[in-house]
């Protein structure tokens, strides 16, 4: 094919990209070269201030960048001909008359090779000809504890580099057209670069960073009291790095609950302060024993460092999700009565999409949507998503994926909770002394005391417990509450199948049920019932206020609901033992008292003696208003 002549005749015309290329512009790329290897270098020394593992990872990748022997060919030979390029230049000026910023240029670039020798002998030299590889830690040990003269050097070394290298930048793109307004941004690179490299504390930085962002986000959703307890932790732990303190401490862990609880008192009593920080607590004590050290390698092969991060990072995920289940385990099953046996399998697959997909397609989201560019970011975030209710939608199919357990007594969840702290906070074989209240109260929550009657806090239902004893429905009590009673005993059933069961005989004017001891239960819909049940039943319940002259041994009327709430009625050879969410006169609901004395017609309109409940009796459900 035959090149284009040119209009008026001449020499053919020739593409720029193929014009064979001048000194200065193979000075120029030689020395891009060359920057481009310094700024890795700084970048990998920034790391530095995060960690000594994120040291040695940057270094990791800066090997796989610079050690191939293409890349160590382009890098030396761009160091030869830069240097040999900038002494011919130097060489055939005309006159000698010159800017002082060529001045500073020239005597930095001669300065170089004269501070950074030693590094390049010790280090480079080393590893091409005696195959020593040493990492961070042995530099760091000859240079700035052997020898810190040495690391002097070569950290002038290295700015002098940069130096040279921004001065060379700036020749070359001064006369560009949009230099002027790009030079602010470069100049505050060509500052930042080195001064967070080797001085500035980037962990410190990224942690004041993000107390900033964390307080932003409390404000910006409401100032919820969930959140504000999360950024008070977050905080504490966060400020220990600025004063140069370990972030993960008991210590830390202790001033954020007290935090938390001179802001919220009754946080202690939710399973949302108790479920957070024992999750805390339990990581920050098995943080020695979950970090992956046994799978790590010294080994220089690229496969053996690969499988050990993915090892790593495999057994670090699924031994944080066991710690945390197990440490919030007792709290969970107190409050909610449910165990997930499988959440360890859906926990282990779903935290790689939150926190390589979700997390940071919410920021990168945040930050595109003044651009409207966010859209695409959103849709992979969508996938992620749409990928975490696949797995979480598999793993409820499993049998027994989700297991109702009995609800049990103050008395085992306190045995429990003083184990977790003895199992925590020693740090020496102390911490055995936690298995004996874990054995007591593990023993007290498999044998709980049941109620055999729940009597909704309006009377509209009730959940009596029958002859093959389980729960057995009367009335209409809310869905809500009655699924609560049915956790509280642990049954597994779902509320339809518990409303359809057959047992209770029932009529217009009510129903009626003999309990697991034999004791007739009525429940009153009607007012013409009272003259037959009041005589007949031992337990009467209605949301309707019961004539004086009923003859009930005990009576939970709508006068009686509306001074105690909610009922439970547990049953025993030496009578009727009830338990009411508040004592008569107490509009504390929080607050369990027991009634002493059971409702007869002459005492109903009295207030009852109060007598001690057996510590170990659940909370009783509330109806929502």
């Amino acid at each position: 094919m035959e090149q284009a002549a040119r209009p008026g005749g001449g020499r053919p015309f020739r593409p720029r990209w193929l014009a064979r290329p001048t000194l200065r512009q193979l000075r120029l790329g030689s020395g891009l070269v060359l920057f481009a290897y310094v700024l890795t270098h700084l970048i990998v020394h920034a790391l530095g201030n995060v960690s000594l593992d994120a040291l040695e990872s940057g270094l990791t990748v800066k090997a796989a960048l610079w050690r191939t022997p293409p890349a160590l060919l382009l890098l030396y030979g761009a160091l030869l001909l830069h240097l040999a390029l900038g002494l011919q230049a130097f060489y055939e000026r005309r006159f000698y008359r010159v800017r002082p910023a060529e001045t500073a240029q020239l005597l930095l670039g001669l300065a170089v090779p004269m501070l950074l020798l030693s590094h390049v002998v010790g280090t480079r030299l080393a590893w091409s000809l005696e195959g020593l590889d040493r990492g961070y830690p042995q530099v760091l040990y000859a240079t700035w504890v052997a020898a810190p003269g040495q690391g002097m050097m070569q950290a002038a070394g290295l700015v002098v580099a940069w130096l040279h290298g921004c001065f060379g930048l700036y020749f070359w793109l001064r006369l560009k057209r949009g230099f002027p307004r790009a030079a602010p941004w470069l100049l505050a690179g060509a500052v930042l670069v080195p001064v967070l490299a080797l001085a500035w504390p980037i962990k410190k930085i990224a942690a004041g960073a993000a107390m900033l962002g964390v307080t932003a986000y409390c404000a910006f959703s409401g100032w919820d009291v969930a959140a504000e307890r999360a950024l008070i932790m977050t905080l504490v732990m966060l400020g220990a790095i600025l004063v140069d303190r370990p972030a993960l401490t008991m210590r830390n862990l202790a001033l954020a609950a007290i935090l938390a609880l001179a802001r919220e008192p009754e946080a202690l009593l939710g399973p949302s302060f108790q479920m957070s920080f024992g999750a805390v607590a339990g990581l920050i004590a098995c943080a020695p024993l979950i970090d992956g050290r046994v799978f790590r390698t010294e080994s220089p092969s690229r496969i053996a460092r690969a499988a050990s991060w993915t090892a790593t990072a495999v057994v670090g995920t699924l031994a944080t999700t066991l710690v945390a289940q197990v440490a919030t385990a007792p709290f969970a099953t107190y409050h909610f009565q449910t165990v997930q046996p499988f959440g360890l399998v859906g926990n282990a697959l779903t935290l790689p999409l939150v926190s390589l997909a979700v997390m940071p397609a919410a920021v990168l989201g945040m930050l595109a949507y003044p651009f409207a560019l966010d859209r695409p970011v959103w849709w992979l975030m969508g996938l992620a998503v749409r990928g975490m209710l696949d797995i979480s939608a598999w793993i409820a199919g499993f049998g027994q994926a989700n297991v109702v357990l009995p609800a049990f007594g103050t008395g085992a969840l306190v045995l429990l909770a003083v184990a977790l702290l003895l199992a925590t906070l020693p740090v020496s074989r102390l911490r055995l002394l936690a298995l004996l209240p874990a054995g007591l109260g593990i023993a007290l929550a498999a044998s709980p005391a049941r109620y055999d009657i729940y009597v909704d806090r309006d009377g509209a239902g009730a959940a009596i417990r029958g002859k093959d004893g389980r729960l057995v429905v009367l009335g209409r009590p809310p869905g809500f509450v009655l699924e609560q009673w049915l956790k509280a005993d642990g049954d597994g059933r779902r509320p339809d199948a518990v409303t359809a069961t057959a047992g209770p005989r029932c009529d217009r004017l009510g129903c009626t049920l003999a309990a697991i001891d034999g004791r007739s239960v009525a429940l009153v819909t009607d007012k013409r019932a009272f003259s037959e049940d009041c005589v007949r039943a031992d337990i009467l319940i209605s949301r309707l206020r019961a004539p004086p002259g009923c003859a009930a041994p005990l009576i939970a009327d709508r006068s009686f609901l509306a001074a105690r709430g909610a009922t439970a009625i547990r049953l025993g050879p030496a009578g009727p033992e009830v338990v009411t969410t508040r004592g008569a006169g107490e509009p504390k609901p929080w607050q369990p008292r027991a009634v002493g004395a059971v409702m007869t017609p002459a005492a109903r309109s009295e207030p009852e003696a109060a007598r001690d409940v057996d510590p170990t009796d659940p909370p009783l459900p509330e109806t929502p208003q």
